[in-house]
């Protein structure tokens, strides 16, 4: 039996200096330009050989963690002369989630995500340097007092091209990182291959909505808003 699937997830920094903390527990954020998703999304896209699926329903799925990654890609900016994207990424990584495909009146047919959550394990994460992977851990993310990125769906119906094995969608599912909620949006791929659902997201976060300002080091550099966060994961039935 075959499926798809969507999904998402995560992020974080590089630098040194506390985060200031914030009562804010659930934001609305607004919509963010990502060229550089939709650049690469499109580039997976055509990759892509669509097949025609049968009907399933309430698979269970759990994702890889020995297959998959999420990362984030922070625009550093040195004394406004020189820009650099610095990334970082884990695999540490759990999570499931219900899937189903069926016949709807929305569509030709329709993807029902149900019961989705996803975390990570914010102190994991290595962008080969220490200094700045000490520092997210321990200044501004605070990985180390607030370990966990979670990103849950609750129910989520999408419409589906005569039941396509391959989806190219946006999804909104709160993720919450050092215990503030915000709804996020991904732009995704999901498609099935080998009996495997891969999935592969980015979108775009600003650190504000989580509580601390973006890392800088006066004179010398800053961490630009947006941070692009990015996932690259695989799905298998449990």
């Amino acid at each position: 039996m075959k499926k798809i699937f969507v999904f998402l997830l995560l992020f974080s920094f590089c630098s040194e200096t506390p985060a200031e903390e914030t009562s804010d527990t659930e934001l609305s954020i607004p919509e963010l330009e990502t060229d550089v998703s939709d650049s690469i999304i499109e580039e997976v896209t055509t990759t892509i050989k669509i097949e025609q699926l049968d009907i399933f329903k309430d698979i269970i799925y759990e994702i890889n963690k020995d297959k998959s990654s999420v990362s984030y890609l922070a625009p550093k900016d040195f004394l406004n002369s020189n820009l650099e994207i610095v990334k970082g990424s884990t695999r540490e990584i759990i999570g499931s989630f219900s899937l189903s495909l069926d016949s709807c009146e929305l569509a030709d047919s329709c993807l029902i995500i149900k019961d989705l959550i996803i975390s990570v394990d914010l102190t994991t994460l290595k962008s080969g340097n220490s200094i700045r992977d000490n520092a997210i851990k321990n200044n501004w993310l605070e990985s180390s007092l607030f370990p966990s990125a979670i990103y849950r769906i609750d129910d989520l119906t999408l419409p589906n091209n005569d039941f396509d094995s391959k989806i190219d969608e946006t999804v909104v599912g709160v993720l919450s990182v050092r215990n503030i909620e915000v709804n996020v949006p991904f732009t995704i791929t999901a498609y099935m291959e080998d009996d495997e659902i891969k999935i592969f997201g980015m979108t775009e976060i600003d650190t504000t909505w989580f509580g601390f300002d973006a890392p800088t080091k006066f004179n010398a550099w800053e961490v630009l808003n947006p941070i692009g966060i990015e996932v690259d994961l695989i799905a298998i039935r449990k």
